[in-house]
Order: C-alpha cells, then structure tokens, then sequence
C-alpha cells in the first residue's frame, strides 16, 4: 500500500519534459495570440502610412480618409476572422494528426506570416499583412483550443489545474510584451529602433534587435513579430511526448 502511495506521488512530479513541454506548446502558439492582439494598435499610424505610399507609387493618387480608414479595419478585422476559421479546424486537425501533431501543423501559420510581413515593404504590398494578419489569426484560433488540451492530457491528474493556467499567463504576458514593445523610443517609430531620446538610436539596436524580434514591416513601423521567433521555438515540439489521445 504504501508502494502504491509512494508510486502515485512520483507519477504526480513536475518533470523536465513536461515542463519543456509546457514551455514550448505555451510560448510556441498561446504568446503569439496575446501578442498579436496588441501589437497592431501602437503602430496604426505608421502603418496606415505605409499604405498610402504604396497605393500611391501604383496609381498616382492617395487613398482618402475613409477608404484608409476601412482598409486599416479590414486589417485588424482579419486576426479575429482567420481566429474564427482557426477554431473551426480544430476538430478535424486534431482527429487527424493527434493534440501534438496539430500543434506542429499550427507551425505553418506562424511563420509563413511572419515570412509575408516582413518582405511586405520589399514588395511594396500591403495586402501581404493583410493575408499575415489572416494567417496568424487561424495560428491563434487553433493554439487556443489545442494547447490547452494538449496539456490537460499530458498532464498528470494534480497537476492539470496548475498546467491549464500556463496558456492564458502565457496569452496575458504576449499582450504585456505588446504594450511595451509598442513604446514610441522601443519599437514603435519609423525606424523600428531601441531609442535613449528623441532623435539618437541605442547603439545596440542593431545587434540586438535582430536576435530578439523579428520585424513584421520591412521598414520597421514596431509592429514587431514574434511569430517567425516563436514558431521556430515551438518546432521543438516533436521532442515533446505524445498525449494520451
């Protein structure tokens, strides 16, 4: 009896893969959610901007303040939207490629949007952030559903509680990243640069700044993206072990 005990209490520990496991499927899928909620709204101005240039350099003429307007709209719209398209896969994917499985496939919608947006300003399109803001709202709706499923059944039973809480703190800590990253002297200036005043760029922007984000807008608006980050991160996710369905 008291082997039985003793038994229950070790299958009950924390171990360093389901900790790992957590950590990837939280910060992998759940962040991105979180940060991409917020991360729009600092740079709305620079980035309504940059679609003025392009329409211009295509037809001669800018956009007037309505049609912007709608087009910015459209833009932040699309992340609920592909959120709404992401949930409905959630069913099919899962039964198909298992709770694991259909965290690796979210792969695909966090870094090819990460890819499009920041080859926008190269392209001079910005229907690409468009699309990446549809994409990365099919990775949040998935992750969302997914990921805290995948962790109640990887979990054991008196730590399922504990491990259930880790998709929202990690949803609530991307907002968090968002707002701050989202200062005018961090990221959310023409430049996309780390600035100690007004007018002077921190000198470590540039070898820094690479190593922590990886910038939606070609030419650096603040939008900064975590995803192409974050997906590569959750790629670690075939190291983690399977659920239980």
């Amino acid at each position: 009896m008291e082997q039985q005990d003793q038994s229950m209490k070790e299958e009950g520990r924390l171990t360093l893969v389901l900790a790992l496991a957590t950590l990837i499927a939280a910060f992998g899928s759940s962040f991105q959610y979180g940060y991409n909620v917020a991360a729009v709204n600092s740079p709305a101005l620079l980035m309504q901007q940059f679609y003025n240039e392009t329409y211009y350099s295509r037809t001669g003429e800018f956009i007037e303040d309505f049609p912007l307007t709608l087009l910015w709209s459209v833009t932040v719209s699309m992340f609920p939207f592909g959120g709404f398209i992401g949930s409905l896969l959630v069913g099919p994917l899962v039964n198909k490629f298992g709770r694991k499985g259909a965290l690796l496939f979210n792969n695909i919608f966090s870094i090819v949007p990460a890819i499009l947006m920041g080859c926008s300003k190269v392209a001079k399109s910005f229907e690409l952030i468009i699309i990446s803001r549809l994409l990365v709202g099919i990775c949040a709706g998935l992750s969302s559903n997914v990921v805290p499923m995948y962790l109640g059944e990887l979990a054991p039973k008196n730590l399922r509680g504990a491990l259930g809480v880790v998709p929202q703190l990690f949803i609530t800590v991307g907002i968090l990243v968002a707002q701050i990253f989202g200062l005018r002297n961090l990221l959310a200036n023409v430049d996309g640069e780390f600035r100690t005043s007004r007018d002077h760029p921190h000198p470590f922007t540039t070898t820094l700044g690479p190593l922590l984000v990886f910038q939606s807008y070609h030419h650096r608006t603040g939008l900064a993206d975590w995803s192409l980050l974050t997906g590569w991160m959750s790629l670690g996710g075939p190291c983690c072990p399977e659920s239980t369905q």
